[in-house]
């Protein structure tokens, strides 16, 4: 496709709903490749990368992990949400607001039922630093936390002028997720397949409703 044509798709879309969409494509295929392989079992590095973690664990490390990871808690997630939502709500960012619901409460319906479906174990060891009742995969603290400080670190960024800052607290929010992402590698209760899936999850839904709603903003102001 000649430069300038793809150019004027661009344009015509919008920059946001293209960026959207290329995301949502990257992530549904990573996701749909993990679970290929899950399936299938082909997921030795898995196995070894737990196997080498729970080696090297120590008390300081393990504390510390246990304080990010509860950040990833079904409970603090929501709650940080319902504030979040308050704000929002208060301000009349109707839009931000919808886009902050729809990624919390998607995700976690879309966690539960992925995990109920590949009921995939857990990793087991005699001495475990952390347990869990519920399945596998994905990582439901994976996918909220992307959810919850993904979506909040995107609305904060686009109201602030200037570009540093909008990157900082990109970089900031993404730094907690991946460290919630690690706390759970670290503490073994998942994989290291089950987080990235949680994470392509997450950022898959994400991106499919911040487009959807952008859609729908473009299409209402085009009238």
């Amino acid at each position: 496709m000649p430069a300038r044509t793809l150019a004027r798709y661009v344009s015509a879309l919008g920059a946001e709903l293209v960026v959207g969409l290329l995301v949502l494509t990257a992530c549904a295929w990573i996701f749909g490749a993990i679970a290929e392989d899950v399936v299938e079992g082909d997921t030795h590095v898995d196995t070894r990368l737990a196997d080498w973690l729970h080696e090297h664990s120590s008390s300081g490390w393990t504390e510390f992990f246990e304080a990010v990871t509860w950040f990833g808690n079904v409970p603090v997630v929501f709650s940080i949400t319902f504030l979040a939502a308050l704000v929002l709500a208060r301000r009349r960012q109707t839009s931000e607001l919808q886009l902050l619901l729809l990624a919390v409460i998607g995700a976690q319906v879309l966690t539960i039922g992925l995990k109920l479906g590949f009921a995939r174990e857990r990793p087991f060891f005699p001495d475990p630093l952390a347990t869990e009742q519920t399945y596998s995969f994905p990582s439901g603290h994976a996918s909220m936390s992307l959810a919850v400080y993904g979506t909040l670190g995107f609305i904060a960024a686009r109201h602030l002028p200037r570009v540093r800052a909008r990157i900082a607290v990109l970089a900031a929010a993404a730094s907690l997720v991946l460290l919630i992402g690690f706390s759970r590698l670290y503490l073994g209760v998942h994989f290291l397949t089950d987080v990235v899936a949680g994470f392509s999850l997450g950022l898959a839904w994400v991106s499919l409703c911040a487009t959807l709603l952008h859609l729908r903003v473009r299409l209402q102001t085009s009238r």
